[in-house]
Parts: C-alpha cells; structure tokens; sequence
C-alpha cells in the first residue's frame, strides 16, 4: 500500500458548459487557477458524446489495461470521480477518471469504466479539492503493464 497524508487546499465548483470539450476545460481551469494537483470527489452531468475504455472483443491478456481501446456513447447522464496529478516535465495536469454512464436513449443502459474523452451536454458540475502537499505524480511501473501509478513524493 502507497499513502500520504494530504495537506488539502482551496475546493472550486466548476460547472463545464455546453458543446465544450471537458478535458480541454479542465486543462484551461487548471491553468487559470494555478492547480496543479487534487481529487474530484464526483462530477455528473450528460455527455453528447464520450470515450470510455472498453471492448467487445476478446483479448490476448484480459487483466491488462487497455487504454487504447474506447467504446463509443452518445447522450449519456455520467457520475465519476478521480484525482489530478503534475507531470513537471511536460508542464500539465494527468487526469485519471473513472465513471459510469447511462445511455438515455438505451432504457439508461450503463457502463463503468475509465474516462477517456467527452463533449460536455448541457453541462457537467464538478467538486474539485487542490492538493497542496505532497507531490502527486505518476510514476511508470514497469511491473504494472508500465502504467503511470499515482505516487506521493
């Protein structure tokens, strides 16, 4: 187990609009606002459109991550949560969301999975907590399929 104590700091509502891209809004809140990391204890709202992982396929190592494999949805309501690291050298945030979504259009057929991509549908309302210490970075672990582990320095 990997924990730290976290030093927690100012807590926004962020409310995305519609026709936005919400990874770019979130980009943009983060950079006006000076965050470099946190949590987001929930976010909801719909999507138009949004990425998650997930296939229909079989595949050679089912206990993989498989991030490179979105499963498309249209007009969907969502509820995720997640954290925000730094990454110091690129200068940007990480992101690592997880969400479950229902399809309206689909008697609100729902799927969970990780967050990939979306475009904001009437609005999306988020709690944000900026962390101030310690670092949160992603780390490569080569023994966890080279992910980027989320890690307290």
């Amino acid at each position: 187990m990997i924990s730290a104590e976290l030093k927690i700091g100012r807590t926004f509502g962020i409310r995305f609009e519609h026709g936005k891209d919400f990874m770019t809004e979130l980009e943009e809140f983060c950079r006006v606002n000076n965050v470099k990391q946190g949590y987001v204890p929930f976010f909801f709202g719909d999507f138009s459109e949004i990425n998650i992982v997930g296939t229909c396929s079989k595949v050679e190592h089912p206990e993989a991550p498989m991030l490179n494999s979105p499963a498309y949805f249209e007009n969907v309501e969502t509820f995720g949560c997640g954290t925000i690291a730094y990454d110091k050298e690129a200068g940007t945030i990480l992101p690592h969301f997880h969400i479950s979504i229902g399809s309206r259009l689909n008697s609100a057929t729902a799927h969970t999975s990780h967050f990939i991509s979306g475009k904001v549908q009437f609005l999306i309302e988020m709690m944000l907590v900026e962390v101030l210490s310690p670092s949160m970075e992603r780390i490569l672990d080569e023994n966890v399929f080279n992910l980027r582990l989320l890690s307290f320095l």
